[in-house]
């Protein structure tokens, strides 16, 4: 089975990935590839990575995967990959998945998705502190001189949530593109509008595809029967699932 987890971020994809790297013969990313792909617009990629997963269960070389070797976390996960002689269980966990669910779905009948959900304003606080570029005092001071110096902007934030020139919030060529934008007028605001979004599309999407997607709680991710739950639905058999804490750390309040 191929296995296509999602989120708003910031909201236990790291867990999910964890839980389903820990099952016999499987092998799972987590946001495999960011620099191939759009929150919107970008469906051939999305669906290359469908094919080339598909492939590799079928039997194919577990090298012929197309992975972003750039991020170490994507590399390492691809070195493992390369070294499995079965694979019965793979995938990607991310958040930028959102609008290509339908594409995925019509493309392919081999694959289950599993949104995480997390509390609204955790979610917006942990995204606030996770987009801070955490400077400490003395650097702050370094980056202001130099940016007095350079004559360029002195930012300490990223926004990847709302359009902007640079000037106020850096820009990353990477992760900027891969969220949807939202007139704010603040990066809270616009963050919070981010989530609303995000979930009222997941609920649409689950009432379109109710048999294969499926809206999970972050805080249920630990819970064993929910976990038992979580892995008939991926078509683990019951007499091979591996239960597990699956918490990768406590997440940022």
């Amino acid at each position: 089975m191929i296995i296509i987890g999602l989120g708003s971020g910031r909201s236990g994809t790291a867990s999910l990935a964890k839980l389903l790297n820990a099952q016999h013969d499987a092998v799972f990313f987590h946001e495999m590839s960011p620099s191939n792909v759009r929150f919107f617009g970008t469906p051939r990629p999305i669906l290359n990575t469908i094919d080339e997963y598909q492939a590799i269960l079928d039997g194919g070389s577990p090298s012929m995967l197309t992975v972003d070797l750039a991020r170490e976390v994507s590399a390492k996960q691809y070195d493992e990959l390369s070294k499995m002689q079965k694979v019965s269980l793979i995938g990607d966990v991310a958040f930028y998945y959102l609008s290509y669910v339908d594409a995925i779905a019509a493309h392919s009948k081999n694959v289950r998705f599993i949104c995480l959900k997390r509390d609204k304003s955790a979610t917006v606080r942990s995204w606030m502190h996770k987009s801070d570029l955490g400077y400490w005092m003395s650097k702050r001071v370094g980056a202001r001189i130099s940016a007095a110096i350079t004559r360029e902007p002195y930012v300490t934030s990223r926004n990847f949530w709302m359009e902007h020139d640079g000037t106020r919030w850096q820009l990353d060529p990477v992760w900027d593109k891969c969220f949807p934008k939202f007139p704010g007028p603040t990066k809270k605001e616009a963050i919070e509008q981010y989530w609303d979004y995000y979930y009222g599309e997941a609920e649409l999407i689950a009432k379109r595809h109710p048999d294969v997607f499926r809206i999970v709680m972050a805080d249920d991710i630990d819970d064993r029967d929910r976990q038992v739950d979580l892995l008939d639905f991926c078509g683990v058999p019951r007499e091979r699932q591996v239960s597990t804490s699956a918490r990768i750390h406590r997440l940022a309040s």
